[in-house]
């Protein structure tokens, strides 16, 4: 680990207003997730999601004709696409042809992967994010620390100081002022702009659609207002009929927010007409940058089910205590680190697969099925074979990857706080509070060394494999 990523770690903890946001909306979330689960059966919901995005997953590529067949019969042009490479320089030369000088962008982590933003902006192109989150971290200089909530990180006061700077003027940290200059802002670029750019949650082989799921109603105004629409859908946002899109649009706004649906679900099939009665320019980029070699590769295809909620970052500790920017590159935490060895590079992900302790709060609420700590276990095996591993981290994997042992340590080290408190107690008494904690620490040294002890007899098994 080298001494930089130590440092970020180091300034994230010890940030107040990173730990406290990331903190309060921890506690939120599981309140609002369960009422918004309440009455359904999520074992059965994920069952299905799964059961739709792994058949996806086993037919990518004939998925991804169908789709290109049905779309263009429709009236849209789909492009397949390799690789980032491919893709940014498709979407600059359909800029050139048409003449484009402004780019709006409504939320698109597909374009993130891609840097896309950079490619435009050094061709001469002005791009504009228009979702909320993703304005504030663009004006800011920032990527996004988070998959669904770009700038969770971020105060109301932060984000008066940049907007201020926006603007050149003094702005009051209050949230419905801020958010009524960023619609005021906005709205000039929505109706200046030649070319708009998506993602898509969703794109539906049957039918040649692609589904956009949204709070804040920028993506139909990217959609509909400039007269060129370019979607970017990595191929595993695929699905193979339309009614397989029911149980995603179940399980995404109650696992990502809590809601029991978004303001906008947006289904669009071909081209919209423009004001002045053509047809828009609809073009859709396949993208697939390795995805179709994961769907290849036993220990990781099912990564593919991801549906993109982030309910793993909510529930995983570690995030909550570092965030997005630390725990993460372009995707953020366990399932960010999956797919940045993937849709990155293996030794990007060398640093952050440390940081997942295999506590499994990501499996218990992941409507995709997908085993993150299983996977990062697998990373860390790939990295030691490919790297190598010194000794030091050989045996830090090892009490890592022991999910039992590592948490009889955590529990042991946080005893042993409250029993250094004991070390000035001149109570003999065996009922003093200070001596049920120390005779429960003792405990803890006891089991620890037994378990330590039963471990190097023990066959060796995915919990408590070393890294190497």
């Amino acid at each position: 680990m080298s001494t930089a990523f130590k440092d970020s770690i180091h300034s994230a903890v010890n940030n107040a207003n990173l730990t406290g946001a990331l903190g309060r909306f921890s506690e939120a979330y599981r309140i609002s997730r369960a009422k918004a689960y309440e009455g359904i059966d999520f074992e059965e919901v994920r069952d299905r999601v799964a059961e739709v995005k792994s058949y996806a997953a086993k037919h990518l590529d004939e998925l991804a004709e169908v789709f290109r067949k049905n779309a263009e019969a429709r009236g849209a042009k789909v492009f397949r696409a390799s690789n980032p490479q491919s893709v940014n320089q498709y979407i600059l030369n359909l800029a050139h042809e048409n003449g484009v000088k402004s780019v709006v962008k409504s939320k698109s982590m597909a374009s993130e992967e891609i840097h896309l933003n950079k490619h435009l902006e050094e061709a001469g192109l002005t791009v504009s994010e228009t979702d909320l989150g993703e304005w504030i971290v663009q004006l800011a200089g920032e990527r996004p620390s988070h998959m669904v909530m770009p700038a969770i990180h971020m105060t109301k006061e932060q984000v008066a100081e940049v907007f201020s700077k926006e603007v050149n003027e003094r702005l009051a940290a209050d949230i419905p002022a801020l958010v009524k200059l960023a619609r005021k802002e906005l709205r000039t670029k929505f109706l200046n702009a030649e070319m708009g750019i998506s993602g898509a949650n969703v794109a539906v082989a049957e039918t040649g659609s692609i589904v956009i799921i949204t709070n804040e109603g920028n993506a139909r105004l990217v959609t509909t207002l400039p007269k060129t629409h370019v979607a970017i859908v990595g191929v595993e946002k695929l699905v193979a009929h339309l009614d397989d899109i029911l149980p995603i649009l179940t399980a995404l706004p109650r696992s990502a927010t809590g809601q029991l649906l978004t303001s906008y679900v947006s289904l669009i099939t071909g081209p919209s007409p423009n004001p002045d009665g053509s047809l828009k320019n609809l073009h859709i980029v396949l993208m697939d940058n390795h995805r179709t070699d994961m769907s290849n590769d036993p220990a990781f295809k099912e990564a593919l089910q991801c549906i993109r909620c982030a309910s793993c970052l909510n529930v995983c500790p570690v995030f909550r205590l570092v965030g997005g920017h630390v725990f993460g590159k372009t995707y953020t935490g366990g399932i960010g680190t999956i797919l940045t060895a993937w849709f990155d590079e293996l030794k990007k992900s060398e640093e952050i697969q440390g940081l997942c302790i295999q506590c499994g709060n990501c499996i218990d609420v992941c409507p995709g099925k997908v085993p993150i700590p299983e996977m990062i276990l697998e990373l860390r095996r790939r990295i030691a074979k490919e790297q190598g591993s010194s000794l030091k981290e050989k045996a830090a994997f090892a009490i890592v990857n022991n999910r039992r042992l590592f948490h009889t340590m955590l529990r042991c080290r946080s005893l042993s706080r409250r029993t250094a408190s004991s070390a000035t107690c001149r109570c003999s008494s065996r009922t003093c509070a200070n001596f049920a904690v120390f005779r429960r620490w003792r405990r803890c040294r006891s089991a620890i060394s037994s378990r330590r002890s039963s471990s190097r007899n023990r066959k060796p098994g995915w919990r408590s494999t070393p890294a190497a």
